[in-house]
C-alpha cells in the first residue's frame, strides 16, 4: 500500500467519483494479546447491509456495483482494514475482467489494483477509461498517482497541468500533483514556487485536497532542509486530515530527523493504528517495549502476508533497520523500489544501503537520483557520510 501524498490524492479521486488470495499456511500469533481483527469496525452499518442487499438482488447494475465498491473501499481506508479493498475487488472483478465495465466502475476496480501494487494493471484501466473521455478528472487523478508512486515523474506531469487547467475544484489537486511530478525531475524550487501560490481558499478547497496540498508542501520543504515550514504545513495537514495515517507517518518521519522522538511517539501513539505507524512506533521504542513492539510489527507483516494482502516492504525494510538487519532491510527496501519511489521509499533504501555497506547499492540509487534530477537534502546526507566513512 502507498504511505505517501500519493496515498491520499489517490484517495481523493475515490471520494470524488476480493483480493482474496488464499494463504500457502496459516498464520499463528505467538503473542497471546494479538488482534487479529478489529471485528467491531469490520460489522457492516445498516447503509452498508442495504447496499450488499441491492448488489445481491442485481449483481451486474452498475449503480450497484459502485455504490457497495465505493462503500468497502471508504470502509477498508477509515476502518485500516484491507480486507473491505478484498471485498471492493471480488464486487467488481467479473464485470471489469469481462469488458463490461462502466468508466466508473473501470476507476474503482483501478483503485483495488494500485492497493495491492498492480500497477501496471491499473495504469492500462485508467487508460481505457481516458480514451474514452480525457475529461474524466477522477480517471487522471488515479493515473497521475500511479505514476508518481512509480517515480515517473515526466508522465504523471501531464495529467497533472490537465487538472490545473481544468480549473475547479481539481485545480489545487492539479497544483500540488504537479509539484510533486516537478520536484521528482529536478525542478524542486519551481515546485515549492508553484505551491506558494496555490488556492487553499476553505470555500473552494475541501479540506482534503488542502491537506494534500499541505503535505505535498511540507516534503518539499523537508526535502530542502526547511525544516521550520515543514513541520508547520504537516501540523495542519494532519489537523484537516486527522485520521489520514499517511500524514501522521510523513510528521512523524519528520520529527524524528529531528531529534524529537517523545514528540514522534505520541503522535505515532492512536487506536487501531495502520501496519505503517506500529512499524514506526516499534522502531522509537526503547527496552523491552522496543522488543514487543518490534515483535507485534512483524507478526502483522506475517499475518498481511499470509491472508494474501499487498506486501509493506517499505515497512518490512524499516522494521528490519530497527532490529538491526541490515542485509535483510537492503533486501526489502530494493524489492520496494523496484514498485514505489516516493520520498520514504527513496530514504529508506538509502539507509538500507548505507546500514548493510553495499557499494553497489549505493551507486545505483546515485545513479537514478541522477538520471531523475531527483533532489532530497536528507538522502544526499546519507550517501555523502557513506562514502566519507
Amino acid at each position: 500500500m502507498m504511505h505517501g501524498p500519493a496515498r491520499l490524492f489517490a484517495l481523493l479521486a475515490l471520494a470524488a467519483a476480493a483480493h482474496a488470495a488464499a494463504a500457502s499456511e496459516r498464520f499463528v500469533p505467538t503473542d497471546p494479546h494479538f488482534v487479529v481483527a478489529n471485528v467491531g469496525n469490520s460489522m457492516p452499518d445498516d447503509d452498508l447491509r442495504r447496499k450488499v442487499a441491492a448488489w445481491r438482488a442485481d449483481p451486474d447494475a452498475e449503480a450497484t456495483t459502485v455504490a457497495l465498491a465505493s462503500a468497502f473501499l471508504a470502509r477498508a481506508h477509515a476502518a485500516r482494514e484491507p480486507m473491505f479493498v478484498g471485498r471492493a475487488e471480488a464486487v467488481l472483478a467479473a464485470v471489469v475482467k469481462e469488458s463490461r465495465g462502466s468508466a466508473a466502475q473501470r476507476r474503482l476496480y483501478a483503485q483495488t489494483l494500485q492497493f495491492r501494487h498492480d500497477f501496471a494493471g491499473a495504469e492500462a484501466l485508467l487508460d481505457g477509461v481516458l480514451s474514452g473521455n480525457p475529461h474524466d478528472a477522477s480517471a487522471r487523478t488515479l493515473r497521475a498517482s500511479v505514476r508518481l508512486v512509480r517515480g515517473e515523474f515526466a508522465a504523471a506531469r501531464g495529467d497533472c497541468a490537465h487538472l490545473v487547467v481544468a480549473g475547479d475544484a481539481s485545480a489545487a489537486i492539479g497544483a500540488a500533483c504537479l509539484a510533486e511530478a516537478l520536484a521528482g525531475s529536478g525542478q524542486i524550487e519551481r515546485a515549492r514556487s508553484l505551491l506558494a501560490t496555490a488556492p487553499m481558499d476553505s470555500s473552494t478547497v475541501d479540506p482534503a485536497a488542502r491537506a494534500y496540498l499541505l503535505t505535498v508542501r511540507a516534503e518539499l520543504a523537508e526535502r530542502t532542509r526547511d525544516f521550520a515550514s515543514a513541520m508547520v504545513d504537516y501540523r495542519s495537514a494532519l489537523a484537516l486530515a486527522p485520521d489520514e495515517d499517511s500524514i501522521r507517518a510523513a510528521f512523524a518521519d519528520a520529527l524524528t530527523l529531528r531529534g524529537a522522538v517523545n514528540e514522534a511517539r505520541a503522535l505515532l501513539d492512536i487506536d487501531r493504528p495502520s501496519v505503517a505507524l506500529r512499524v514506526r512506533a516499534a522502531g522509537l521504542a526503547q527496552g523491552s517495549e522496543r522488543a514487543r513492539l518490534l515483535a507485534r510489527a512483524s507478526e502483522w507483516l506475517a499475518l498481511e502476508a499470509s491472508r494474501g494482502d499487498a506486501i509493506h516492504n517499505r515497512e518490512a525494510a524499516l522494521l528490519a533497520l530497527a532490529a538491526g538487519q541490515a542485509p535483510a532491510a537492503l533486501a526489502a527496501a530494493r524489492a520496494n523500489f523496484t514498485a514505489q519511489r516516493e520520498l520514504a521509499d527513496v530514504r529508506v533504501l538509502a539507509r538500507a544501503a548505507v546500514a548493510a555497506r553495499d557499494a553497489q547499492a549505493q551507486q545505483a540509487l546515485r545513479e537514478w537520483i541522477d538520471s531523475n534530477g531527483f533532489s532530497d537534502a536528507v538522502t544526499e546526507e546519507l550517501l555523502a557520510g557513506a562514502t566519507r566513512g
